[in-house]
């Protein structure tokens, strides 16, 4: 079996991230890691889903944003999503034209132009994400959420954690940097 036509054809499951993380997640990205309104910065979601994360980077950072998914069904989601905040009125057009959604698979998507990668993924497919770590910059942040990657040691450093409470539940966000 070719392993590129493997990633291209995995079903990972749909796990979004929550609504009331999101502000949390980019505070934290202004305040330690230098994300600036209306800057020249680039964030891709590695598996966008609906959209959740790319939407919030485009309307309240005016930064361009990028989604890949896989599922087409995802993408009209999202895609729709933004659809309606045009028809709404209430942001600019200027500003929703910074979400963008490709379908691609992000395994094999080279990263080098982006500051801020997010990526969501069970732990079971950590280890297909070397292609994912070796194409970002040198410099990149790379954020999980809720689970911490592992043996990246080499490439990745950890930069911050983020603790989210919800319920008497705590869950954590990952920050690294790309040093090599």
């Amino acid at each position: 079996m070719d392993f590129g036509k493997f990633h291209s054809q995995l079903e990972l499951p749909f796990a979004e991230t929550e609504n009331e993380f999101l502000g949390d997640i980019f505070n934290t990205l202004e305040l330690e890691f230098g994300l600036k309104y209306a800057s020249n910065q680039k964030l891709i979601d590695l598996g966008a889903g609906n959209g959740n994360m790319v939407i919030f980077a485009a309307l309240n950072y005016c930064i361009k944003a990028f989604g890949i998914e896989l599922n087409l069904n995802l993408i009209k989601e999202a895609r729709s999503r933004i659809k309606l905040l045009k028809k709404e009125g209430n942001y600019k057009k200027r500003v929703l034209k910074k979400a963008k959604f490709k379908r691609r698979d992000f395994f094999t998507y080279n990263l080098e132009e982006y500051d801020y990668i997010y990526i969501y993924s069970l732990p079971s497919m950590h280890k297909y994400l070397k292609h994912v770590v070796r194409t970002a910059k040198k410099g990149a942040i790379i954020i999980t959420h809720r689970h911490k990657l592992e043996n990246f040691n080499s490439i990745l450093e950890i930069e911050y954690i983020l603790t989210h409470k919800r319920d008497k539940q705590e869950f954590f966000t990952f920050f690294y940097k790309k040093i090599s």
